[in-house]
């Protein structure tokens, strides 16, 4: 019997460890804090800003929200980032991606205190992801392993440590955002590690790898890429895609919804339907691994709020 892995409840218990953790550095008047940056008025950006918004008002942080207009200088956001480096009810910065032309991603990001990097976006935080010292394991790479931990835990009953050294893991995707990282904190824990992308299914050669893996992570951003003659039978599959898609019917013709406009809808890159009846366990999407993302975001920043006041 497939489990379909329950994010929502992993991420509501994560939430919970959190605000007790954040009510217990307040009785010692230390507030946790996450500043978002986001020049000019990107779409996905500002939602993505509304939700870490959301989460710190949950869990007691401070907020802050820095919003440049579109047309500011570079100058303008470096002095914005050396402002939040110094203030001291900021424990964490993340800057809301993709910025304006004339803004550098790298200069901006070089100028973050590594210790305020919550996303691990600074080079000197992967370097130490790299080398298995990871000190703000990237949100959605973080959140896929710590699914995978729970779910031993509480599913197959085995410690994490024993559920993931050795274990065949094949990575989908290698973007420096999910990919590479989740493969290097895979590697980090002693399993066995592959990483495909694109060029892997250029050479046909995907299949070969995927129907190996006893946990498989999809991360490569494009609709129902794999399918089941892509998995081992008891695989664990954990599907960080999320994609709009058209909606149609059993005849391919387009679902119209009341204003006359064809419907859409998220899928992972993994089809599910198709999918899940072959493994040991899923997660689902939508209400998957970004379930946990934001969560683990505001994990990095309360380990950023005890490392800035010497806690740790």
């Amino acid at each position: 019997m497939t489990t379909v892995i329950d994010c929502v409840a992993i991420g509501d218990e994560i939430m919970k460890e959190i605000v007790k953790e954040t009510e217990e550095l307040k009785a010692k008047g230390i507030t946790p804090g996450i500043a978002t940056l986001l020049v000019g008025d990107d779409f996905g950006s500002k939602m993505y800003r509304g939700q870490v918004e959301k989460f710190c008002e949950e869990a007691g942080f401070n907020y802050v929200n820095e919003n440049p207009p579109a047309d500011a200088t570079e100058a303008d956001v470096i002095a914005i980032v050396e402002k939040l480096n110094a203030d001291k009810s900021v424990s964490g910065i993340l800057p809301l991606r993709p910025f304006p032309e004339q803004i550098s991603d790298t200069v901006v990001i070089n100028t973050i205190d590594v210790n305020k990097d919550i996303d691990c976006f600074h080079p000197f935080n992967m370097g130490k992801l790299a080398l298995g010292e990871a000190t703000f394991p990237p949100a959605t790479p973080a959140a896929v392993i710590e699914i995978l931990e729970r779910y031993a835990r509480n599913e197959e009953k085995v410690d994490p440590k024993d559920f993931f050294e050795g274990a065949e893991i094949v990575v989908v995707g290698h973007s420096n955002i999910v990919g590479k990282p989740v493969a290097f904190l895979a590697l980090n824990r002693n399993a066995t590690t592959s990483v495909t992308h694109v060029f892997t299914s250029m050479k046909g050669n995907l299949e070969k790898h995927t129907t190996g893996a006893d946990i498989l992570i999809v991360a490569a951003g494009k609709p129902d890429l794999i399918g089941p003659e892509q998995v081992k039978d008891g695989a664990i599959v954990i599907d960080v895609g999320i994609n709009r898609v058209k909606v149609v019917d059993d005849k391919g013709e387009p679902v119209l919804n009341e204003k006359g406009k064809q419907k859409t809808k998220t899928v992972g890159d993994v089809s599910f339907d198709a999918v899940k009846d072959k493994t040991k366990a899923i997660s689902p999407v939508p209400k998957g691994v970004g379930s946990v993302t934001n969560r683990m975001l505001m994990k990095n920043a309360l380990r950023a709020c005890k490392i800035n006041n010497g806690l740790i």
